[in-house]
């Protein structure tokens, strides 16, 4: 693996005293980590610049668990030169859900799957591979954290879809090793199916429809394998002041760029029209790294250190985000929707991709 690009020096101190052991997991022995937070009162905010928050607190650990030793390079490996490669269909997606249940239960991360037909009539199910750990304060409140896990080996964009599994499941377990659990749950799921309609996420938001009102925040990872900068907040403005403060202990990191715009061809969509706020990564073309074949893009080319602090990012944005003490933002009401489709240019988007008669119809996005 290239180890081109370096963390923030500013950071590096940060990583030598902060660095946790795979079994550093809390025990009822070890001082209560949240005894300050409590002495503080309760207006110290969610994320500080001063570190008397939480998420002040834990955003270190999360940041040197993620640059520590790691199965990260070893999960982009298997899935890109063993899961699924060369072949399609039914059996290759099996397997790729049970690899990614079996690289979750290795992280020590509580996994399900959950079933559905990609297509009416078909004769196999998919299945969504499904981690959370459960929030101490509010569990049925949720921050997800999501990706397309590919089956095949062929097509556009494949490692980069490699490279987004395999950090979400990276950010769950550098997020558990710290030993203390958001106020709210974060749930990490890997979609299946075919990308392109978004089976595997729709799926996702139909089965959970009755608990939507309570998704604060989806966060849809699709920065690739190149260096992340931001995150596109699909046209909902309402949600930036507090996304910016989440994110306050990352701010050296750069990764503060935020685009208003929205677009289709990614899981966000169905979570779009029901209204939740969602996030979806942004990331800096890589000029070595081609993103047309998966046969050209293979893992030696990949900078691990990127993908480590891509992981970063996201883990201390979800964790942030679990942690504030207000939602970041409100579920839009279907009035709301249709005009961000239209003031995003999501709803041209729609019409090209034949998408409209779906959402008119209430087949998909939030019912009136």
């Amino acid at each position: 693996m290239r180890l081109a690009h370096s963390w923030p020096v500013l950071l590096a101190g940060v990583f030598l005293v902060n660095t946790i052991p795979a079994a550093a997991q809390l025990s009822p022995s070890q001082p209560d980590p949240l005894a300050r937070i409590r002495a503080a009162g309760s207006n110290t905010p969610a994320c500080s610049a001063t570190g008397e928050s939480l998420c002040e607190q834990v955003a270190p650990k999360i940041i040197a668990n993620a640059q520590g030793e790691s199965p990260l390079a070893e999960n982009l490996r298997q899935l890109t030169d063993e899961i699924g490669r060369g072949t399609s269909g039914s059996s290759t997606s099996a397997r790729t859900a049970a690899w990614g249940v079996a690289a979750f239960r290795n992280a020590g991360v509580d996994v399900r799957t959950e079933k559905f037909k990609q297509r009416v009539g078909d004769p196999d199910d998919q299945e969504n591979v499904v981690a959370e750990i459960r929030g101490r304060e509010k569990p049925d409140e949720w921050v997800l954290v999501g990706a397309h896990l590919g089956s095949s080996m062929h097509g556009s964009g494949v490692l980069n879809n490699n490279c987004d599994a395999a950090m979400v499941i990276e950010a769950a377990r550098d997020i558990l090793l710290t030993g203390i659990r958001p106020r709210r749950s974060i749930r990490f799921v890997l979609f299946t199916g075919d990308k392109e309609s978004t089976p595997g996420s729709w799926a996702y938001v139909r089965s959970h429809r009755a608990e939507l009102d309570r998704a604060r925040t989806a966060i849809i990872s699709r920065s690739g394998c190149g260096s992340m900068t931001g995150y596109s907040l699909n046209g909902r403005h309402d949600i930036e002041s507090g996304l910016r403060e989440a994110m306050k202990p990352i701010e050296s990191l750069g990764a503060g760029h935020y685009l208003f715009d929205a677009a289709l061809g990614t899981e966000n969509f169905g979570f779009l029209v029901e209204g939740v706020p969602t996030l979806t990564a942004i990331q800096q073309q890589t000029g070595d790294l081609p993103n047309s074949s998966a046969a050209s893009g293979t893992p030696d080319k990949i900078d691990i250190v990127v993908l480590k602090r891509n992981t970063a990012i996201v883990a201390v944005t979800a964790f942030g985000i679990a942690e504030l003490a207000e939602p970041l933002g409100p579920r839009q009401s279907r009035a709301e929707i249709e005009s961000l489709l239209k003031t995003s240019g999501l709803g041209e988007q729609m019409k090209i991709a034949g998408l409209c008669p779906f959402w008119q119809s209430g087949e998909r996005g939030r019912k009136p």
